[in-house]
């Protein structure tokens, strides 16, 4: 397999970033790759909660 089969985003971003010196794409998708995981985690917690399980933090009201 090559390069292209087996390469997954943080391995992208670190490519980007140290090897090839593109900082602002590496730091842009670093940027992506976080706020795509915040917004699973808050999905995630969600239907925990409509579920009703406590998920992250236990719902107060």
């Amino acid at each position: 397999m090559g390069q292209q089969a087996a390469e997954v985003l943080d391995t992208f971003i670190y490519w980007q970033t140290l090897a090839v010196g593109e900082w602002s794409y590496g730091a842009a998708a670093g940027l992506v790759k976080g706020v795509v995981g915040l917004a699973l985690i808050l999905v995630a917690n969600k239907v925990a909660h409509m579920m009703g399980e406590n998920g992250i933090y236990r719902r107060t009201s």
